[in-house]
């Protein structure tokens, strides 16, 4: 991923004290220390698989000044002035919307245009405090109220506009205004409709599957492999994981759970096709992992599981389950 940054608005949200601090101008983008942190956060999360792709309501007030900007007859400092304002509106409304800070970014990714909004939440920390007067020099430690998140940290709310096509990518989270559980980024700053994310449908597949397969006695665990196996496949070929696909290859033989299991998608908000990458997560490309009741513990690819070249496993007459490697060239003691 290329990011570019072109200009860069800081403005802070106090809604305790019911005071957002909106910026004037705009921060200085030539300096490393300010240019390394927001790319940093920016590359984090641009291309995670917790965003969700949305569009913007044909009212959408964001729309409107977005289109302003890109048509020149608004500055990006009213833009983002009014992306604050927006955001401060929503957190003054709830129970305890704390202290954050709104950056707002006009990038250059992968040569596409886009408006990138990062909420970072302050936190409480410590630092050290050198008090001076006539006796000498005390050093103290006091609380600093007001620490951004550091560069290992993810930002949990973002979003990213594509100002050419006006596509969304974003992921929120919900607050109580008014004795409901809003989505603040998409109800009050994008008002966007939205799908779920990447991550929601894979592990609302896995989990239906899973479920469809104990229910009717089948293994859950074979289940998750061969699920882990189309994912990877996906991944490596680069095409949407196609949930009729699913169905056609975890029930193959099994015609009513199959036929269960596409109803089942059909009614929940998983799309036909679903976009995965490297980030889409770390338990379907990782390897299966087993504890038995006796504490032995085994790692290994899901291919393996339903490869009796490499792992038999097998159901014994009086109820217990016996677990066969095979092909073993060589045992190595980590």
């Amino acid at each position: 991923m290329i990011v570019a940054i072109k200009s860069a608005v800081l403005h802070i949200l106090d809604s305790n004290n019911r005071l957002p601090m909106l910026s004037e101008h705009e921060m200085d983008v030539s300096d490393g220390m300010i240019n390394t942190y927001l790319t940093g956060h920016i590359e984090k999360v641009y291309d995670d698989a917790s965003h969700r792709n949305a569009e913007f309501r044909s009212n959408s007030g964001l729309k409107f000044h977005i289109n302003q900007y890109s048509s020149g007859n608004e500055d990006f400092v009213t833009l983002s002035r009014n992306i604050g304002e927006r955001v401060f509106e929503g957190l003054i409304n709830t129970q305890d919307g704390g202290v954050c800070d709104i950056a707002v970014c006009d990038l250059i990714i992968n040569e596409r245009s886009v408006i990138g909004i990062l909420k970072l939440n302050d936190k409480v920390g410590f630092t050290h405090q050198v008090l001076k007067d006539d006796t000498g020099i005390t050093n103290t430690i006091i609380n600093h109220y007001s620490i951004l998140p550091t560069q290992t940290q993810k930002v949990t709310e973002y979003a990213f506009i594509d100002t050419e096509d006006l596509t969304i990518r974003y992921k929120g989270a919900k607050y109580p205004i008014d004795g409901e559980k809003v989505d603040l980024f998409a109800e009050i700053l994008l008002e966007c409709d939205y799908e779920i994310s990447s991550r929601e449908a894979v592990n609302t597949v896995t989990k239906t599957a899973k479920k469809i397969t104990a229910e009717n006695g089948g293994d859950t665990m074979e289940t998750v492999a061969k699920i882990k196996e189309c994912v990877i496949e996906n991944i490596e070929q680069k095409i949407p994981f196609k949930t009729a696909d699913i169905a056609d290859h975890i029930f193959d033989g099994r015609p009513v759970m199959r036929d269960e299991f596409k109803s089942k998608m059909e009614q929940s908000a998983v799309p036909d096709e679903i976009e995965v990458n490297k980030y889409v997560t770390k338990k379907m490309t990782s390897n299966i992992k087993l504890v038995t009741d006796t504490g032995i513990e085994l790692s290994f690819p899901a291919e393996y599981y339903t490869n009796s070249k490499y792992v038999d496993i097998i159901n014994n007459e009086d109820g217990t389950i016996s677990i066969s490697i095979n092909n073993i060239g060589e045992l190595i003691n980590k």
